[in-house]
């Protein structure tokens, strides 16, 4: 029996170093749904092990830049893939989908469609209205930019999201009678969307889908980082492969 529990403590740390290291991935708070299962079938046909990391892309970028160990960065738009690689020589870059924006409301709010949320800021009946910090998160940059078009930026009662999940929340929660969000996001919210768990969110929200041509565009960009391992890059190949881009057309994203 000692000798059982030597040969077992001695093979430990054999056990141990055979494991893989995660790779550390950080991704935009729009794929907060539609990228765990894509992962876990890239972990079952690879053997690879992910760490996922959501929040704005702004942030994100700037961590990468202070040195945190990201392999793969999963932007939501080009322009934070851009910074990137002024501040990290030999990234890689390619874009993997289009962002899409929408207009959630509570359905006791009265607000159905662009047109009457313009209405409701001017005549001051919306008392908060959602969206991701235009700082650091360019959804909440498209978002801005859709409030400009309908002339009522500077009069919009705008609580900020640290991120675009965020925002959604403050919709959901009540905390806010309506808000401009991530289209996929919304969607699962409602409970409309195809994409895998997307319906374990609940529903009771009304999401009206934002014409792209009112914000500048979207283009969701990945960056692979200098030395990134097979397992990175193996799912940015799947991200932009037949499945991925099929998962994301499901979930609400436009595809570039």
């Amino acid at each position: 029996m000692i000798r059982l529990l030597l040969l077992l403590l001695l093979a430990l740390p054999m056990a141990v170093r055979a494991a893989p290291a995660p790779v550390p991935v950080a991704a935009a708070a729009d794929l907060r749904l539609a990228l765990p299962p894509l992962v876990r079938a890239h972990q079952r046909a690879s053997g690879a092990v992910f760490q996922l990391s959501f929040g704005s892309s702004g942030q994100m970028v700037q961590q990468a830049l202070n040195g945190a160990p990201f392999q793969l960065l999963l932007l939501a738009d080009a322009s934070h893939a851009d910074r990137l690689a002024a501040g990290v020589p030999g990234t890689e870059r390619r874009p993997y989908a289009l962002g899409r924006l929408a207009l959630v409301a509570t359905r006791a709010s009265g607000i159905t469609d662009l047109a009457s949320l313009k209405a409701a800021i001017r005549a001051g009946r919306i008392r908060h209205l959602a969206i991701a910090n235009p700082a650091h998160a360019p959804y909440g940059v498209a978002a801005r930019a859709v409030l400009t078009g309908l002339g009522v930026a500077d009069r919009a009662p705008l609580v900020l999201g640290e991120n675009v999940a965020q925002a959604l929340s403050f919709v959901a929660s009540g905390a806010a009678e309506a808000g401009l969000v991530a289209l996929p996001l919304a969607l699962a919210a409602s409970g409309q969307s195809t994409a895998p768990l997307a319906r374990a969110a609940g529903g009771g929200l009304l999401v009206v889908p934002v014409p792209p041509a009112l914000h500048p565009p979207l283009v969701q960009t990945l960056v692979l980082m200098p030395g990134a391992s097979p397992g990175a890059r193996g799912l940015a190949a799947q991200l932009t492969g037949p499945q991925g881009r099929a998962a994301l057309r499901a979930a609400g994203f436009g595809l570039p």
